[in-house]
């Protein structure tokens, strides 16, 4: 395992190198986005646990302990409290705070056709599987109608999907960073790192990733995301990932 990310890690330097070159950016805003909320309690697990709850409390203990680290960051949540937002508010206060990365915590729940599943899932934006893409978001966002899901104008969207492309890179080695430091201070299993077209991502005009943290619907992942010491292992592990990502975005 050590070789491994040790292996891995100098691919992504290298390449991260080319990439922040020409950047000289800046990571000083982030927003931590906590999926659900309110009315909308998003998955529930097999013992009763509500995905809602502890998106809200992995965001928060994550926010912590950035803010604890890099006081100078400005941290924004699109979520305190137990609230619900619609799917666009919550790219349009990273994009409107000009935010340099949008990171949005979820928990997942197997379909009922399908077998047995464990484990975090790490996802970024795939323009080339749009069409399907928006059928996996409009499944997994049953509260979601298609005309809120159009309200920006088309070249807005275009744009915004540009300039999400355009930070590809960068999202693929946070991605990693993140998968990497999981694997090493969690006892959860991963699943990949993955491409879809979340709205939620497709709205950011920033580098974005969506972090399913595990499965609900397995008892093993569901006990250990109820608990604090699960839901604080899981925050410093993606602290990790963060901390690395930010030394290279940040790199001449």
């Amino acid at each position: 395992m050590l070789m491994r990310k040790i292996f891995i890690s100098s691919c992504l330097i290298l390449i991260t190198l080319v990439v922040a070159s020409y950047a000289g950016n800046k990571l000083d805003v982030i927003v931590i986005d906590a999926g659900h909320g309110g009315k909308d309690p998003g998955t529930m697990g097999v013992s009763g646990s509500k995905e809602k709850n502890i998106n809200l409390s992995i965001a928060l203990k994550l926010g912590d302990l950035i803010q604890k680290k890099f006081p100078d960051i400005k941290i924004i949540y699109t979520r305190t409290t137990d609230n619900y937002l619609e799917v666009h508010e919550r790219t349009e206060i990273a994009n409107k705070n000009k935010a340099k990365l949008f990171i949005s915590i979820h928990c997942n729940h197997k379909k009922e056709e399908e077998s047995e599943k464990n484990g975090f899932e790490i996802y970024l934006l795939n323009m080339e599987r749009m069409p399907e893409a928006i059928g996996i978001t409009l499944r997994e966002n049953m509260q979601l109608k298609y005309q809120q899901a159009a309200r920006d104008t088309t070249s807005t969207f275009i744009y915004n999907s540009l300039v999400e492309n355009g930070y590809l890179k960068y999202t693929e080695n946070l991605s990693s960073f993140f998968e990497l430091n999981l694997l090493d201070n969690t006892t959860l299993e991963s699943r990949g790192i993955m491409q879809a077209g979340f709205w939620v991502l497709l709205g950011a005009s920033m580098p974005s990733v969506l972090v399913e943290t595990g499965y609900l619907s397995d008892a093993n992942d569901e006990k250990y995301l109820s608990s604090g010491e699960g839901q604080q292992s899981f925050a410093k592990a993606l602290l990790e990932g963060f901390n690395e990502y930010k030394l290279l975005y940040e790199m001449n």
